[in-house]
C-alpha cells in the first residue's frame, strides 16, 4: 500500500516540515537557530525543576514525624505559672527542621538538574539543513513554502540557498510589503541573521529560478494538485499594500490529501482566518487524520469549533511547551481521537500516512509511538 512520509522537525523556536512527495521534495518553513525562545525556555526550566521535592520530603516522612508536635523546651516548662516569671535562660534556637533541610537540598539539586536537562533538550534540537543533507542526499527542493514572513519560520534560508546551494525550483510566498528592522534582528532576544531576511527578499523577487507563486484559497495547478495540496488560506491578496499587516494573517493553511488520508498544516494562521474558514465552509470541514497544530499549539491559533469539525485523529505540536495562559496542548490532546504529540517530548516526529487513512508516528529514533 502506498504511503507518504512527513517529517516534523524538532527545531525549537520556529518550524520546519518536510514532505517526501515522490519526485517532488517539499520543505515548509525553516529554522536552523537550534534554540528555544525565552518563553519556551522558561517553561521547560520550570518543567525540569524538581518542585515536588518539598512536598515529597514532607509527605514521604513517617506520619508521626509530620503530626507529632515537637516537645516543649524544658527550660520554658520550668517557669512557674501565674507568677509572671521568665525562664532563667532564653530558649536555644530551634534546630532546622530536617524535612526542610532535605527539601532545600532537593530544590537546589533540582535547579542544577533543570539546567542540565535544558541543555540536553537544546542538544537534541535539529538543524534542518543538516537533516536534509543526511536524509535526502542529492535531492533538490522542488517546492519551498514560506507560510508567512516571520523570522522564526525562515531562519536558515541563506545557508540553505546561498551557502549549501540547495536548488529550489518553486518558491511559495505571500503577498505583502512588510519590512524588517535589521538592527533589531541582531540585537533582539533571538538574534536572527539578517542574511536570511535578505535571502528571502531575493527569492521572492525571482523572475524564473525559482518560480515564485503566491496562492490563495482554492488555487489549482498541475503539480500541487497532483500532490493533493489544497490551499485553504490565505483567502486573497488584500494585505499586499499594508506595511503593518500581521504576518500571521497572511499564513498559508494547507490540506494534503493522500488517498483517503487528510493532513492539515495550520501554519501560524490567526483566529480570524479560522473563523472565516469555518463560516465559509458552512461550519463543516473535511475529516483530518493528522493535524499540525496552528501557531505551535498556542491558544492564539486554536479555534475550537473548527478543530472539532475537523475531528483529528492525531495532532502534532512543533514545540508544545508554553505558558499556561497561551498553551492549548491539553485541549488538542483532549479533542484528538487518538493522541497528541510534541516535538519537545519526542524530538523529530515522522508521520507515515497510508492511503487508506491510517497514520503511524515515529520518534527521532524511528521508534513507533503511535
Amino acid at each position: 500500500m502506498a504511503y507518504l512520509d512527513i517529517h516534523f522537525l524538532n527545531v525549537g523556536h520556529g518550524d520546519c516540515t518536510i514532505i517526501d512527495f515522490p519526485g517532488r521534495l517539499t520543505v515548509v518553513d525553516i529554522n536552523n537557530c537550534k534554540a528555544f525562545d525565552r518563553e519556551v525556555e522558561a517553561e521547560l526550566r520550570n518543567r525540569y525543576t524538581s518542585r515536588p521535592a518539598l512536598r515529597n520530603a514532607f509527605f514521604e516522612a513517617p506520619l508521626r514525624t509530620r503530626l507529632t508536635p515537637p516537645p516543649q523546651n524544658p527550660l520554658l516548662q520550668s517557669a512557674l505559672p501565674g507568677l509572671g516569671s521568665r525562664p532563667l535562660l532564653s530558649p536555644p534556637p530551634s534546630p532546622i527542621n530536617p524535612l526542610l533541610r532535605n527539601a532545600r537540598g532537593a530544590l537546589s539539586g533540582g535547579a542544577t538538574e533543570a539546567d542540565k536537562k535544558l541543555e540536553e533538550a537544546k542538544g537534541r534540537l535539529t538543524n534542518p539543513i543538516d537533516y536534509l543533507k543526511e536524509n535526502f542526499k542529492g535531492k533538490s527542493i522542488f517546492r519551498y513554502i514560506q507560510t508567512h514572513p516571520d523570522m522564526d519560520h525562515m531562519a536558515g534560508l541563506h545557508r540553505l540557498w546561498v551557502e549549501e546551494n540547495f536548488a529550489i525550483q518553486n518558491f511559495w510566498d505571500t503577498s505583502h510589503c512588510i519590512s524588517k528592522d535589521e538592527a533589531a534582528m541582531q540585537t533582539g532576544p533571538a538574534k536572527y541573521d539578517v542574511r536570511d531576511w535578505r535571502a528571502y527578499l531575493r527569492l521572492r523577487a525571482s523572475a524564473s529560478n525559482p518560480t515564485v507563486l503566491r496562492l490563495t484559497n482554492g488555487a489549482r495547478a498541475d503539480f500541487y494538485q497532483q500532490d493533493g495540496i489544497h490551499v485553504w488560506a490565505p483567502f486573497d491578496h488584500s494585505k499586499r499594500n499594508d506595511a503593518d499587516a500581521d504576518p500571521n494573517d497572511l499564513s498559508y493553511v494547507l490540506c494534503i490529501s493522500f488517498g483517503a488520508c487528510n493532513i492539515l498544516l495550520g501554519g501560524d494562521a490567526s483566529l480570524e482566518t479560522w473563523d472565516r474558514l469555518y463560516e465559509c465552509n458552512g461550519r463543516k470541514l473535511p475529516k483530518i487524520h493528522l493535524l499540525k497544530a496552528p501557531h505551535h499549539g498556542r491558544k492564539s491559533g486554536y479555534h475550537p469549533k473548527a478543530v472539532k469539525a475537523m475531528n483529528p485523529d492525531y495532532t502534532v505540536l512543533s514545540v508544545g511547551e508554553l505558558k499556561k495562559k497561551d498553551d492549548a496542548s491539553a485541549t488538542y490532546e483532549a479533542i484528538s481521537n487518538v493522541d497528541c504529540f510534541s516535538t519537545v517530548d519526542h524530538g523529530n516526529i515522522r508521520a507515515r500516512c497510508w492511503s487508506n487513512g491510517v497514520v503511524d508516528l515515529y520518534d527521532h529514533s524511528f521508534r513507533q509511538i503511535a
